[in-house]
């Protein structure tokens, strides 16, 4: 029995959890999610961008569990919750990339690339549900695990759920990487607003790539191995992650993608609007600049609609 008046109190974890670790990435990931929420709903279209918010509510409950963990250490429930949620958590981090990843092809090059926008995005995504699947139920089964080796199988479980997102991440960032090359006339065509959302995604994808390195070792060991009872090796699970969630906020597919946005007009036009035009346009729409351009094509619209029905109408008497 230690001073403190508690036996063993570092037998759950190998140690006792830092205050200050816990503290410092959960207020991190609480901005960075709270700012995916504001963003996402400020631009509307980009619903995906859900994943982020999902990712980031994971880590806030798994970083949540560490630092309530300091006081409690051997509360089994706040142990296996952050194992469950902060080695689950990235695979909502990476089908947002997945996806922003299809839209920059369908934006840019869909020429030089093997796979459209829609199976691109089909693909990867459909893996990383695989992936995501597996590890819930290496997570469900080390929580109801009453033995070590009950512990020890759902560890195993979520190893290979690990070994998936990894094996696709690096398959992601190499196809990405080979595409970019291929289509670097047509990002440059793009301008240097794409250019930084592609550094961004690979940057966003290396930091997931960086944790799944750390975690595969540390699942092959179990989780009374040595790299699980060294605190200091979650930083590379809690800073790669933090850096690949708030590199999006900073370079937020929103604002670098483009879509082609037009008022409504009765005769629809056939020719594509230059990537630059359409931003500007959809600007100058959001400012309220676009407002009358809008309203007259609608007006326009409607008269032409008012007109052809008298017409039927005169014809039918």
């Amino acid at each position: 029995m230690s001073d403190r008046g508690y036996v063993d109190a570092t037998d759950q974890y190998g140690y006792v959890p830092s205050i200050a670790m816990g503290a410092i990435f959960l207020a991190v990931f609480s901005l960075s999610g709270l700012a995916h929420v504001g963003q996402t709903i400020y631009s509307r279209r980009y619903w995906w961008m859900v994943c982020m918010w999902l990712g980031n509510l994971l880590e806030i409950l798994g970083w949540g569990a560490r630092l309530g963990a300091h006081w409690k250490p051997l509360d089994f429930n706040l142990y296996i919750m952050q194992i469950c949620t902060l080695i689950i958590g990235p695979t909502f981090f990476s089908a947002s990339l997945y996806w922003a990843g299809g839209l920059a092809i369908q934006n840019a090059a869909r020429s030089k690339s093997w796979l459209s926008g829609a199976w691109f995005k089909t693909l990867f995504i459909a893996a990383d549900i695989v992936s995501l699947v597996v590890q819930a139920v290496g997570g469900a089964k080390a929580a109801e695990g009453e033995t070590d080796a009950e512990v020890r199988t759902g560890s195993d479980i979520m190893l290979a759920g690990i070994v998936i997102q990894l094996a696709v991440m690096i398959f992601y960032v190499l196809y990405m990487g080979i595409w970019a090359f291929k289509a670097r006339r047509e990002i440059e065509t793009q301008g240097r607003r794409f250019q930084l959302m592609l550094l961004a995604f690979f940057l966003s994808s290396v930091g997931i790539i960086v944790r799944g390195c750390y975690r595969t070792p540390e699942l092959v060991q179990g989780f009374d191995g040595h790299i699980a009872e060294q605190q200091s090796w979650m930083l590379f699970d809690a800073i790669p992650i933090a850096v690949s969630s708030i590199i999006l906020n900073i370079f937020h597919p929103h604002w670098y993608l483009v879509y082609s946005v037009l008022p409504p007009s009765s005769q629809p036009s056939r020719e594509a609007l230059d990537p630059r035009e359409a931003e500007e346009l959809e600007m100058s729409l959001r400012t309220g600049g676009g407002l009358k351009a809008f309203f007259s094509s609608s007006s326009r619209a409607s008269l032409t609609n008012e007109k052809r029905e008298a017409q039927t109408g005169v014809q039918a008497v």
